[in-house]
């Protein structure tokens, strides 16, 4: 979200057609008025639908969308130190999972999730067209096509 989406002083108020009729504030949303990027509206609308309760609280959504958001930002900092460590720009799985593995306590909140993959499956195909060699298919194929 922008700053000027959650800005309520920017917003330029219509005169009403009846003065009897009290000036209707901007709408803002939850996720603005908490101050997080991530969507409340949209966390509580699955915790509805999710029936994991009959009664959830107000406050439920805005403390599962401030934790998740805290989360992802602590996993995508470590993350990015190890990214900028091997001298890349982008983050990729492995910084992600090496981020896990080496945080102990992230590590205890995926539960072993990313920690069952040793090694990350590199797709060879693809890696061997970057570097303009052939692969293995590539050399099958034109093979039988030439036979």
């Amino acid at each position: 979200m922008s700053d000027n989406q959650c800005d309520t002083e920017s917003f330029e108020e219509i005169e009403p057609s009846c003065w009897r009729r009290k000036r209707r504030k901007p709408k803002t949303s939850r996720s603005c008025r908490a101050g997080l990027i991530f969507p409340v509206g949209r966390i509580d609308r699955f915790l509805r639908k999710g029936d994991y309760a009959e009664r959830i609280g107000s406050g439920a959504s805005v403390y599962m969308a401030a934790v998740l958001q805290y989360l992802t930002y602590d996993l995508v900092d470590v993350a990015g130190n190890i990214a900028a460590g091997d001298h890349r720009v982008r983050i990729t799985p492995g910084h992600l999972h090496q981020a896990v593995s080496n945080d102990s306590e992230l590590q205890s909140l995926f539960g072993g999730v990313l920690a069952q993959e040793k090694d990350w499956p590199r797709n060879q195909s693809a890696a061997a067209a970057r570097k303009g060699k052939k692969s293995s298919k590539t050399v099958r194929a034109q093979n039988a096509i030439a036979t």
